[in-house]
């Protein structure tokens, strides 16, 4: 069985910190990508994009990983968007009630005028 790989690329734009996000968020890259994205979110006034065209899979983990990671930013003042979900994971975040709870975006230049505003 192959490993599962998450590959993440960050980008600077305009002071937005864009998080390119690539494969499977599971079990196997919860870790990684909690390392990677906590110190960023917990910086008040931070403004993170995360750019999910890429994103293959979430498990149950990962999903609240995202909804932990949108509360923290409504608390410190930041923002937290993601874009660009494909219609699988969208559905399961709605039907979870996810949908309510984070910022979803269409498209990553939507995020990112969004993230601009704060």
């Amino acid at each position: 069985m192959a490993e599962a790989v998450l590959t993440t690329q960050i980008e600077i734009c305009d002071g937005i910190q864009l998080i390119h996000v690539s494969g499977p968020l599971d079990s196997m890259t919860h870790e990684q990508f909690k390392s990677l994205i906590d110190p960023m979110v917990n910086v008040a006034g931070s403004r993170i994009v995360l750019d999910c065209a890429q994103l293959s899979y979430v498990n149950s983990k990962g999903l609240a990983l995202l909804g932990r990671y949108q509360r923290i930013a409504v608390q410190s003042l930041s923002f937290f968007g993601i874009a660009a979900l494909n219609k699988r994971i969208t559905k399961t975040m709605e039907l979870l009630g996810l949908s309510k709870i984070v910022r979803l975006y269409p498209t990553v230049e939507e995020a990112l005028q969004a993230a601009s505003l704060l």
